[in-house]
C-alpha cells in the first residue's frame, strides 16, 4: 500500500455562491476528501464573483458552515478594485487575476489594468493567472517587471512549459499546474474538445502542482 500525506488543490470551482446546483463548499469538500485532498483553495468566478470584502466574507461564511475539510478562498483582480485588495490579502489564498475568457466581471482585457495589481497586492501573498499562450508570456514578463510571484494555472501547451522552464531558469519566481487531461488527452482524442475555464477541472480531475 502507498500512503501518502493529505493533498492540497489550489484549483477548485466550488460555485458558491450563485451556482450551488452545480457544487457548493459541502459537496465539493465531500468530493476532496473521497480523493485523498485535505484541503482546497476555491476560486473567484462565481456569481457574483469574489472581488471584494462583502463577497469574500459571504464565500468565507458559506465555507465555514458546509466545508468538510481545510479551505481557502482567492480574491478576484477587476477593472477597478486594486487598491482595496491588498487590505483582503491575510484572509484570502491568494489573487486570481483572469488575463483570458471567463465569465463574470473579472476579465481583465488591457495590461494597463494589470499593473496596479502587480503593482500594489503584497509580494508576499500569491497571485495566480488564468492566461494562456502569448498573454502568459506577458504575464511572466509582468513577474519578473514587478518582482512578484505569480502561478501560472492550467497550462495545456508544450510551448507554455517551454516558456515556463525557460523563464525558471532564468531566475523569474514562477509556478505551474497542469490537469491530469492536459496531460492524457489531446486535439486528436474521442473525447479531446475545447474546453473553458470551469470545464477544465472537476472533483476527479485534480490539478498537478509544479
Amino acid at each position: 500500500m502507498l500512503k501518502l500525506p493529505g493533498l492540497i488543490d489550489p484549483h477548485v470551482h466550488v460555485r458558491e455562491p450563485g451556482q450551488t446546483h452545480k457544487e457548493d463548499w459541502d459537496t465539493a469538500t465531500q468530493a476532496a476528501l473521497a480523493g485523498g485532498v485535505t484541503t482546497i483553495l476555491g476560486m473567484p468566478n462565481t456569481k457574483p464573483p469574489i472581488f471584494d470584502n462583502s463577497t469574500l466574507d459571504l464565500a468565507l461564511n458559506a465555507a465555514k458552515q458546509k466545508a468538510r475539510c481545510d479551505y481557502g478562498q482567492y480574491v478576484g483582480a477587476g477593472p477597478d478594485n486594486a487598491a482595496t485588495l491588498p487590505t483582503l490579502a491575510s484572509k484570502a489564498a491568494g489573487l486570481k487575476m483572469y488575463l483570458d475568457s471567463t465569465f463574470g466581471e473579472l476579465r481583465l482585457d488591457d495590461m494597463t489594468l494589470w499593473m496596479p495589481h502587480f503593482e500594489k497586492y503584497p509580494k508576499e501573498y500569491p497571485v495566480v493567472l488564468h492566461s494562456e499562450s502569448r498573454t502568459m508570456a506577458a504575464g511572466i514578463l509582468f513577474a519578473a517587471i514587478y518582482d512578484h510571484p505569480v502561478h501560472i494555472a492550467h497550462i495545456s501547451l508544450k510551448e507554455e512549459i517551454l516558456l515556463i522552464k525557460a523563464a525558471k531558469e532564468r531566475g523569474i519566481k514562477v509556478t505551474c499546474e497542469v490537469c491530469p487531461h492536459h496531460l492524457f488527452l489531446t486535439k486528436s482524442s474521442p473525447s479531446g474538445r475545447g474546453q473553458g475555464e470551469g470545464e477544465r477541472d472537476g472533483p476527479s480531475l485534480r490539478p498537478q502542482v509544479f
